[in-house]
């Protein structure tokens, strides 16, 4: 069976799977765990990369000296430094260069967009959300990741010791932040505050409750689902037919991602009922704003399975919303979705999401799921950096990479942290029109999905699936 479906891959996608004699190894990334209380009485240096820095002389004010350098990588280093939520408009280019000094943004913005547009909004008390566009605001829909191995500025994630009787709120109010979520166990708490100030601040204060009520207090990090979607020409390709579920019990795969349409598609019959962990999940998405990314993941695979014979599924896939609908998540909402697969019985645990940054609350989910018999999948990431990315560098998550016509993909990430390696590319149906996406999130999901088909046919476990699908997919670096 997973002979034939990878041929179909083949075949439909014209992409060759990489094969390796034995299964790779887990990952054997030394992971350094943090302090968990950083010195709040400290003054953190004003932050600073290539091409910006904080003004030292006056606050929320910047300096630049960019030379002929892309729109993209530019957007990317202000984020970075200043920590707005930043959003283009797709497609726009722009060569940017720029000297100034002490300047704040209504005086320096204007020097890096020319005739561009842009609007800087304040996003409650989740900070400022920067908007680059040509004609109209909506039109910025792309989230440029910052230096995701930044904590996400104004958000902290506090874990409280076992038997405290301190209540979110009250810790919330003691320290002026926003009770962003808790954790279902009520252990863990996330809060977002107005500024890196109230951060500082509330460290000082959370400081003196370690003896008594705080285990520890953790950053959180940004997660993102890079891959978008493109429409493309379809001639030839027939409508694909309706996937249905066969009945009884079946293999389930949690995908930990975006919200799914649940119109528009032909593979409702195989989607349990989405969990969001975002508070913001709505039944209907408006279909001309085009699918998300779990659309285009579930599309990809189910295609794919379509290829190889399948139009009834004797597994089917659990959405679990970590992702909000401007497209990245956060370390802590995917450590929920962790859990509740977990605690649900779900076999397999689909992540195509990736970040920089190292999540003590996230990596104690993940080891608890393993633990438990399950498997993880992660996406390695779209930047072949060769550094670790996470959840993928977690010890005991497949971390997965793509391939272009049997080698690594030039964008995909690589290193001693992946584990396995499949195709990067998918094509799908959705809304009448037909759609293709490229990435590592893609080669994750049908990793996922093999070991579902190897599990639902041969009643292997997790374990023994996962071990039998790296020895036809496993990468050594």
């Amino acid at each position: 069976m997973i002979a034939g479906m990878a041929a179909a891959l083949f075949i439909g996608l014209e992409c060759a799977l990489y094969s390796a004699e034995t299964p790779a190894k887990g990952s054997t990334n030394q992971i350094q765990t943090p302090k968990t209380v950083q010195d709040a009485k400290t003054q953190s240096a004003p932050k600073s990369t290539e091409f910006f820095s904080q003004s030292e002389k006056k606050k929320d004010c910047l300096n630049a000296s960019i030379e002929g350098a892309p729109l993209k990588t530019v957007l990317r280093q202000l984020a970075t430094v200043t920590g707005w939520k930043i959003f283009m408009e797709p497609g726009l280019t722009r060569t940017v260069s720029a000297k100034f000094k002490d300047l704040p943004s209504h005086e320096s913005l204007p020097l890096l967009f020319g005739s561009l547009n842009y609007a800087l909004v304040s996003d409650g008390t989740n900070g400022q959300r920067l908007l680059v566009f040509q004609k109209d605001q909506k039109d910025a829909t792309e989230f440029i990741r910052p230096d995701l191995s930044q904590p996400i500025p104004n958000e902290l994630i506090v874990v409280l010791k076992k038997g405290s009787k301190l209540t979110p709120q009250e810790i919330a109010q003691l320290i002026g932040g926003r009770v962003g979520a808790v954790s279902k166990d009520g252990k863990a708490i996330r809060f977002v505050f107005e500024d890196e100030d109230g951060v500082a601040r509330a460290k000082e204060i959370l400081a003196k409750l370690m003896e008594s009520d705080v285990d520890s207090l953790q950053n959180n990090y940004y997660m993102i689902s890079p891959e978008t979607a493109k429409e493309v020409v379809s001639q030839g390709l027939a409508i694909p037919k309706k996937v249905t579920a066969v009945s009884g019990e079946k293999t389930t795969i949690a995908m930990i991602d975006s919200a799914p349409h649940l119109d528009g598609i032909n593979y409702s019959d195989v989607l349990l009922t989405p969990v969001d962990f975002t508070g913001e999940y709505t039944k209907s998405y408006n279909l001309s704003s085009g699918p998300t990314h779990v659309d285009s993941m579930l599309g990809s695979s189910l295609f794919w399975l379509q290829n190889s014979g399948y139009d009834a599924l004797d597994f089917n896939y659990l959405p679990l919303i970590a992702v909000g609908s401007e497209g990245y998540g956060d370390a802590f909402s995917v450590a929920e979705a962790v859990n509740y697969a977990n605690a649900a019985g779900v076999d397999v645990i689909n992540i195509s999401l990736s970040g920089d940054g190292y999540s003590p609350y996230l990596e104690e989910a993940i080891q608890a799921a393993l633990a438990n018999g399950k498997t993880i999948a992660a996406a390695a990431g779209n930047e072949p950096t060769g550094q670790t990315t996470y959840p993928a560098g977690y010890k005991g998550v497949v971390g997965v990479t793509a391939l272009e016509r049997g080698q690594i993909a030039p964008y995909a990430n690589y290193g001693n942290f992946v584990d396995a390696a499949t195709a990067g590319t998918g094509l799908f149906y959705f809304d009448d029109s037909w759609y293709l996406t490229t990435g590592t999130s893609v080669s994750t999901v049908y990793f996922s999905t093999l070991v579902a088909a190897e599990m639902a046919a041969t009643g292997k476990s997790a374990a023994e699936a996962q071990s039998s699908v790296l020895k036809k997919f496993g990468y050594k670096p």
